[in-house]
This record gives C-alpha cells, sequence and structure tokens, in this order.
C-alpha cells in the first residue's frame, strides 16, 4: 500500500481517502456558497423558509444570513447570524479573524455599483442585542471604478489574498494580495501569473496553514471552473494543482472552503447552467479510517506536510513527526557520527536524517583522524524482541450497543472489545494474527449494517498507523 502523500495526485487514491456527496442545503442568490464559521456554517436564506424563526422575520421573506452547525449530513437548528444589524451578503465572500470577532465581507455600494470589500465588528447594542457593525467605507485599497471580492485572511492575520479586475490584472479577474503592517494594509500586489491567467481566478481561500485554494476557468481543467490549490512554501505559493475529478467536474466547481477548526471537512458548490443556473453544495469529508490519524487533514492530503514560515520557525527548529512512543536515551554523553535515514511513515514524505550515536565508553577518537574507531562493546547487545502484531475490526456502534459485550454479526457472535484512542472510546471484534482473515471479517460486517467498519492494526498492544502492516 502506498503512503498518503504518494497518491495524493492518483484519483483512485483519493477516493480511498475522501468522501465527497451533495448536501442538502439549498444556495441561494447573491450567494455561491457557504462559509464556515465556530463550529458550524454561515449561509444565505430566505426568512420564509425558516419555519423556526420568530414571525418578525418571516413576514416579507426576505434574504438573511444564518447560522446553523452540521449534524452528520444534516443542518441543525437554524438562527439568524446577525439580529440586530441585517447581514444578506454573499457568505463564501467573507472572512473572519482567529477570535471571529471580526469579518471582511463583500457587498456592492449604493453609489459604485461595483462589489468592494468592507470589515465589520461583533458587538451589542443597548438592549445586549449582539450582532455584525459595519464600518461605512471600504476597505482603504479597494479605489476607482473596480471589483473587489472575495477576501481571505492568513492564519496571522497579516495578508489578505481577494480577486479583483483592478489595473495590473492579466486576465478577467485577478487573485491579488494586500499585506498589514502597522494596522494599515499596503497596496495590493497581483499573485503572479503562475497563479494568474487571461481567464479568471475568483473565490480564493487560506486554509490554516496559508495553502491557498481558489477557482479558475483559464488554467487546464475538467470544465469551466474548476478548484485549484498551490502549496504555501514558508515566503509564497508554489505552481497551481487541480484538486482532479474526485472534486472537478464537467460544471463550474466553485467556492472551496475548508473548516479551519480541524480541517477534515469541506465544502465547495457545483455549478450548472442549462437554461437557468442551479447550484448543488458538495462536502468533503475524510474516510473514518483517514480521520482517525490526527496528523491527516485535507490539506495535507493535497499538499503535503506544512512548511513553517521563516518568520516564526526555521528549518532547524522543526522536528519529524513520532508516531510511536520516543524511546529513552541512555545516560552517557554521546559522540555524533554520520547522518542515517529513519524508515518511512505513512505521514513522512521524506526520510529524515537523524545523527546516529555511540557512548564514549564505544568509540575512540584519534586527534589525528576524522573517522570514528569503534572497539568492543563493554555493555551486552539485548536480544531484540519480535514485534507481536494483531488485526482487529472497529465498528461505528449505536448507544444502545455500547454497554453490550458481545454482538451479532451475520448471525455469529463476537466479543465487543473497547479501547480509547484520540480522545474517544473505540470498539472492535475479531483477533487475528494475519490480515487475510481481519479483511474478510470486514467486509461482512460492511455487508451486515456496519459500512464503515475496518481493519486497525495493534503492534505490541499499541494502535499503530504503519501502512507497511496492511501490505
Amino acid at each position: 500500500m502506498c503512503s498518503f502523500w504518494a497518491i495524493k495526485d492518483d484519483t483512485a487514491g483519493l477516493i480511498r481517502l475522501l468522501e465527497v456527496d451533495s448536501f442538502n442545503l439549498r444556495i441561494i442568490p447573491p450567494s455561491s456558497g457557504v462559509q464556515y464559521y465556530k463550529n458550524g456554517i454561515v449561509f444565505l436564506s430566505m426568512s420564509k423558509y425558516e419555519k423556526k424563526m420568530s414571525p418578525d422575520f418571516i413576514s416579507f421573506g426576505t434574504v438573511e444570513a444564518y447560522f446553523a452547525t452540521i449534524e452528520d449530513s444534516v443542518l441543525g437548528k437554524h438562527i439568524v447570524f446577525s439580529p440586530f444589524s441585517s447581514f444578506s451578503y454573499p457568505c463564501e465572500a467573507m472572512t473572519f479573524s482567529r477570535d471571529y470577532n471580526t469579518t471582511y465581507f463583500t457587498k456592492i455600494p449604493k453609489k459604485d455599483k461595483k462589489e468592494k470589500i468592507y470589515m465589520a465588528k461583533f458587538t451589542s447594542n443597548s438592549t445586549s442585542q449582539t450582532g455584525w457593525v459595519s464600518e461605512k467605507n471600504p476597505m482603504d485599497f479597494c479605489t476607482d471604478n473596480y471589483t473587489y471580492s472575495h477576501p481571505t485572511l492568513s492564519a496571522d492575520e497579516k495578508m489578505m489574498i481577494f480577486a479583483s479586475d483592478k489595473e495590473g490584472s492579466i486576465g478577467g479577474m485577478d487573485l491579488f494580495i494586500s499585506r498589514k503592517v502597522d494596522d494599515k494594509w499596503s497596496a495590493p500586489e497581483n499573485l503572479g501569473q503562475f497563479i494568474n491567467t487571461t481567464g479568471n481566478e475568483f473565490f480564493p481561500f487560506l486554509d490554516s496553514e496559508n495553502n491557498l485554494f481558489f477557482s479558475s476557468d483559464g488554467l487546464p481543467g475538467y470544465g469551466g471552473y474548476d478548484v485549484f490549490t498551490c502549496k504555501f512554501n514558508g515566503v509564497d505559493w508554489d505552481k497551481p494543482k487541480n484538486l482532479s475529478d474526485r472534486i472537478n467536474s464537467k460544471y463550474d466547481d466553485i467556492a472551496f472552503t475548508i473548516n479551519k477548526m480541524d480541517g477534515k471537512t469541506a465544502l465547495y458548490t457545483r455549478r450548472q447552467k442549462s437554461g437557468k443556473v442551479v447550484m448543488q453544495l458538495f462536502r468533503v469529508i475524510l474516510r473514518q479510517e483517514v480521520a482517525d490519524h490526527n496528523l491527516l487533514t485535507i490539506s495535507y492530503i493535497f499538499n503535503g506536510k506544512p512548511v513553517a514560515t521563516t518568520s516564526l520557525i526555521t528549518a532547524n527548529t522543526m522536528k519529524p513527526i513520532e508516531t510511536e512512543p520516543a524511546k529513552a536515551k541512555p545516560e552517557t554523553e554521546v559522540i555524533k557520527k554520520e547522518e542515517v535515514k529513519v524508515p518511512e511513515t505513512s505521514v513522512n514524505l521524506k526520510k529524515i536524517p537523524e545523527k546516529k550515536s555511540v557512548t564514549k565508553s564505544e568509540a575512540e577518537v584519534k586527534p589525528t583522524e576524522a573517522k570514528v574507531v569503534i572497539t568492543k562493546p563493554t555493555i551486552p547487545i539485548p536480544v531484540e524482541q519480535k514485534d507481536v502484531v494483531i488485526y482487529k475490526i472497529q465498528l461505528l456502534v449505536n448507544t444502545s450497543q455500547k454497554n453490550k459485550k458481545e454482538i451479532i454479526i451475520n448471525g455469529k457472535s463476537y466479543n465487543l472489545n473497547e479501547y480509547f484512542y484520540l480522545g474517544a472510546n473505540r470498539y472492535t471484534i475479531g483477533e487475528f494474527s494475519t490480515l487475510k482473515p481481519a479483511i474478510e471479517l470486514q467486509r461482512t460486517c460492511r455487508q451486515s449494517g456496519y459500512p464503515q467498519s475496518f481493519v486497525v492494526a495493534f503492534k505490541n498492544n499499541i494502535r499503530s498507523l504503519d501502512l507497511k502492516l496492511f501490505k
């Protein structure tokens, strides 16, 4: 089996990693999508559709922004996003600060007729109602008779990328960047010809690692607008990569946004033009066996390991990811020797060199020679113990089953075992010393009402994600 990174550009591999399905939510113009906010999403809806709302909001059936959490594949209770100050602007065209108390959003000024970017603060009024209060004027860099739309903030809130047709554009709509210096935003700069084309680049989104996602109809793709990503390299962005036909289609695929809270879910819109515009929201989630690996995110699958920004972390301070508890170091002084390579794990893109060492009692260094001469060890070498690997089938059980000791699968009784992993209790059945019978039981479970069952491996009684165990 390949590593996650080896298959990130392979559609078949992406199918094993990502679930993509339509989501039952009507997209209301002028929005073309939704935006994540805290533990839920913000979306536009017609108030007459929101039957749970107060009659004060239903009377005229106006377009308004609502907030709701996502519960499995449906929305939870809808609440008005801004009770005392109406917010009816495109929800995918907004971005939030880290504390969610500031938003930058897109609206059309009364006098201009061209979209501009505004800032709003979350506050309360004299009656303790909370809502968003917008600045009267757009951002300072929104000048002249140009469109400025769909802002997205970097993780440190020092960079803002947006779409514009302002002077300096290569094509129709280009992506520009403005940087915050001393609480002021700089004059926008074009992101360049590697990203922008003679077509249109739109709907930018920066994830928590500053990787850029956007839609373009000028880069090679599968349909009208395709979704692309550019990995952030610590200074700027690498060349765009198509998210493959796992995400893109022959239609317009736009407004791709990732939940920054955990990075494990995303939403985007597919727009069809057949007589009238039809928009369908899609949801992307990590498959359960992938989501259990707490280091993996949707952006990680497409862009690989994040690169630390040079202003915060240098390459010399980065440590390799450990998938198993570190072994205790001997309490003796060590002498550094030649570099050796660490075996690749499921989350290693490349092998990370580490320094091999021997104790002073095991080596002598001649003052006139650079090489290390190894003498006979004075400490007995322990006999290497063979790892014990056990395979089990992990199930997603319901509340009534969690207190049971046994479970019936296809007429056969299995002991239901519980273990704690990544902050939650997990449940397994079966115990095999080889992979093949475990896969057969997994197939039986999936055919017997447990479609999300999968094989897990335990090495020396510790859950292991080493893909070599699944070959």
